[in-house]
This record gives structure tokens, sequence and C-alpha cells, in this order.
């Protein structure tokens, strides 16, 4: 399975553009999780340093970087993608750095398990209408499908 392609989707899916600093931080940390999912109980003395080496950076604009994604895709209108992946009507505020990349890890490795692509919901925003678009949503999932 491609694990990038799919958190750049869904990243994609928030409305979040790639020419944030944070996007590839993101992308970077949740592929350091998947690797060890240790990393997430140490994100500041670990996963912050490691994709603070490898984007040639220091910690803490890693942490701000990430945080502004966090806001990015909080404040998106993809309402469907929120609710399924952060249960977002069951919470108060956004997720700290550490929630969202934990919550981010867990719906990512759900897929891991034997489901097949079908029955995967991958919800995209259309750049026009700023809706849910079903024609976008079918061919990121046969798209998924040919990439396996």
């Amino acid at each position: 399975m491609n694990y990038e392609k799919m958190i750049v989707n869904i990243l994609d899916s928030f409305g979040v553009n790639r020419s944030y600093t944070g996007h590839g931080y993101v992308v970077y940390g949740l592929l350091l999780i998947i690797e060890d999912p240790e990393r997430l109980e140490l994100i500041t003395k670990s996963l912050y340093l490691n994709i603070a080496k490898h984007y040639n950076t220091n910690w803490s604009c890693v942490e701000k970087n990430i945080r502004t994604i966090v806001n990015c895709v909080w404040d998106s209108h993809n309402t469907q993608l929120l609710e399924i992946i952060f249960n977002k009507s069951n919470r108060d505020k956004k997720p700290t750095n550490k929630e969202f990349l934990k919550y981010m890890y867990d719906y990512i490795t759900y897929y891991q398990e034997d489901i097949s692509v079908t029955d995967r919901l991958i919800s995209v925003i259309c750049p026009v209408s700023k809706q849910h678009c079903e024609a976008l949503s079918t061919f990121y999932i046969r798209l998924s499908q040919m990439l396996e």
C-alpha cells in the first residue's frame, strides 16, 4: 500500500495546499509514525527532531507548521471526512498536533487491514463548487485501486 499517496490524498481532500511547508512535514511525519508507532509517544523528543533533520530546519518550525496544517484541516469544509477521521461533532476544540497525527495514523492504518478499496470512503471537495464531489471521489478510489 502506498501510504504517502494516501496521506497526500487525505490532505488534498481537506483542501490543504501543498505549498504549505507543513504539508511535507505531516506527510513525512506520518510515514515515520507508520514505520514506528512509538514515535507518537515521543513527538517532541523524537518525531519533530527527525522531521527537522530531514528538512534541515529546527523542531519549533516543524511544530508550528504542523499546527498550521491542523488549523487548515479543522477549518476545512469537508465535514464528512472530518467526522470520519476526527469525530468532529463530539469535539469542542481542534486537536493538538499529537492528537491530529494519532487520528490520521489510526485512519490510515485502518485500511492496512483486509478492507477492499471499494469499501473506502474518499471524500473530495470540488475546487469550483466547494462541495463534496462524487465524481472526484470515484476517480480517487479507482486511482488508489490501480496503485495497489
